[in-house]
Formats: structure tokens, C-alpha cells, sequence
């Protein structure tokens, strides 16, 4: 299994798994050509999609489906779009959960407070959020 790019033909599954990981879709659809996604014979697996600003990106979702989990594909769909974007010149990756601080801490990402954000993300639709909803941010140099 090797993750790809999203293509049109990719956005049911990808819209299905993320209503069915309880994930944001507002917005998701325009950066559908940001997401990794891996298959295998029975359909989708899981998908990572980033939106980026300037040298820093926002992990926008991470899902894999249920019958996939604890198989590392999470971790294989972050390792990828991580190798990416250090060829195209990224040096951050920022992120906001709710529920998942501690698998995001194993994968190298650390908690900072808003004030921390890099002013180049601070548009993102997933910062505009009332502050007290915003949840956890995160952080991983690349």
C-alpha cells in the first residue's frame, strides 16, 4: 500500500470517512488535492490532508477506518505527506485535536499555546474558531 494523492474520483470515501470519524468537512472538499489517501482492494483506508501557508502547513484531518486501525497507517499517511512537504521547503506542521494529543505526541508533535501559532496560518479555517473551541494545538518541526 502506498499513499497518493486525491483525485475527484477519491472524494465519497474520503467525505464518508471523515463524517464517520466525526471530523470537520467545512472546507475539506476545496483542499482535496492536499489529501494522501491509501486503498486497498475493499476501498479506502485512510487519508491525511494538509492546507499550507507560507513554510508551516496545518494538518487539516487524519482518519483511518476501523477495520485499518492500530496497523500504522496513520503513521504511514503522516510520514509521507511529512517526507513531501521537507522537499518542498516546509518547516512546520501544525495541528488542533480534541482526542488525540497523545497519538500525535508519539509522532514527534508537541503542544504550544496560541500565541505560538506562526502568524502565517492564523487564516486557516481551523484557528477562526471561537478560542475556547479551538482544543489542543500542536506542533512538529520538520
Amino acid at each position: 500500500m502506498r499513499p497518493h494523492y486525491a483525485t475527484e474520483k477519491d472524494w465519497p470515501e474520503v467525505e464518508a470517512l471523515l463524517s464517520a470519524s466525526s471530523l470537520a468537512l467545512d472546507g475539506m472538499h476545496e483542499h482535496l488535492t492536499q489529501f494522501l489517501v491509501v486503498r486497498d482492494k475493499a476501498g479506502l483506508l485512510g487519508c491525511a490532508g494538509i492546507e499550507r501557508y507560507e513554510t508551516t502547513c496545518v494538518l487539516l484531518a487524519l482518519a483511518v477506518v476501523q477495520r485499518a486501525r492500530s496497523a500504522g497507517l496513520g503513521e504511514l499517511l503522516i510520514a509521507a505527506i511529512v517526507a513531501d512537504l521537507r522537499l518542498q521547503g516546509v518547516e512546520s506542521i501544525v495541528l488542533q485535536t480534541r482526542s488525540a494529543s497523545g497519538y500525535f505526541a508519539r509522532l514527534g508533535f508537541t503542544q504550544i499555546d496560541i500565541s505560538e501559532l506562526p502568524q502565517s496560518v492564523r487564516p486557516a479555517q481551523a484557528f477562526g474558531r471561537d478560542r475556547n473551541d479551538i482544543g489542543m494545538l500542536m506542533q512538529s518541526a520538520l
